[in-house]
């Protein structure tokens, strides 16, 4: 299947960037996030049924075809977040070799643990460094619980939100002053 862009945005936005492979449900919530947290967003999928303007109408870039080639012809830089959700998880692992020894800020997968252990073990075959594997983030997303779409999209979201300001993503806890010098700014 030939490449194809849906629209004529540059391929190098400035700023945050996500690129979203797959266009599910949970790539679609996990869109809607990045949008309200300002993020560029590329999709990128094999299935024209599925990505489209109707569905993704403020995507930057929608980007049809082969999901390898495509991840390695994408400019990515340590601005760009990489979210792997194919469907059926059909090319996840590819397009995780693919972008493993970029500079993406975060690079995540969604999957359960024989899928881990299959993805790191075809890397480790691969003979890809250690430092670059434990980059990865498989299964996606900060353990906020739940099992629906949106929920895991959150989660992955705010995960990638804590890896970008380097931060674990545990809880935020006011605590008392110290000392009466010490000034806060009034929550409400």
């Amino acid at each position: 299947m030939e490449a194809t862009q849906t629209d004529s945005s540059s391929l190098m936005p400035t700023g945050d960037r996500l690129i979203i492979v797959g266009s599910g449900n949970v790539a679609f919530n996990l869109y809607k996030f990045a949008l309200i947290l300002g993020y560029n967003i590329t999709m990128i999928d094999d299935n024209p049924e599925m990505l489209n303007r109707e569905r993704f109408p403020e995507a930057g870039n929608l980007l049809v075809g082969d999901i390898v080639q495509l991840l390695k012809q994408y400019p990515i830089t340590p601005a760009t977040s990489i979210v792997l959700l194919s469907h059926h998880h059909e090319f996840d692992k590819d397009a995780l070799v693919a972008v493993i020894d970029s500079p993406a800020r975060y690079i995540g997968i969604m999957g359960n643990k024989r899928k881990v252990t299959a993805y790191f073990s075809a890397l480790e075959t691969l003979g890809t460094d250690r430092r670059l594997v434990e980059r990865v983030h498989i299964p996606i997303g900060l353990d906020l619980g739940g099992q629906l779409a949106a929920e895991i999209a959150l989660a992955a979201m705010a995960e990638i939100q804590a890896v970008k300001y380097k931060r674990t993503g545990g809880f935020v806890a006011v605590k008392q002053a110290s000392s009466e010098n010490e000034k806060r700014d009034k929550l409400f």
